[in-house]
């Protein structure tokens, strides 16, 4: 038989468990927008980091930033 506390400890348990935040994680196709502009110097160094991938020139729309390149804002 168990126990009053064991029952008690395992509904807490349960709970807790239960309860727990589950996190988000952002699909493939936007997981690039999160990262960190570090994540250039990972390119080795004629390439350059832009929208998630190691690149030789910065595409249309992207600002040449050295290691990494920034997309251009449409504000004035």
């Amino acid at each position: 038989m168990i126990s009053h506390s064991a029952r008690a400890f395992l509904a807490a348990l349960t709970l807790t468990v239960g309860l727990a935040p589950v996190t988000a994680f952002a699909g493939p196709a936007q997981s690039y927008q999160y990262e960190r502009r570090t994540t250039g110097r990972m390119c080795r160094p004629p390439l350059k980091f832009a929208a998630g991938a190691c690149v030789r020139r910065c595409p249309a729309g992207f600002r040449d930033n050295g290691g990494y390149c920034r997309q251009l804002s449409q504000r004035f």
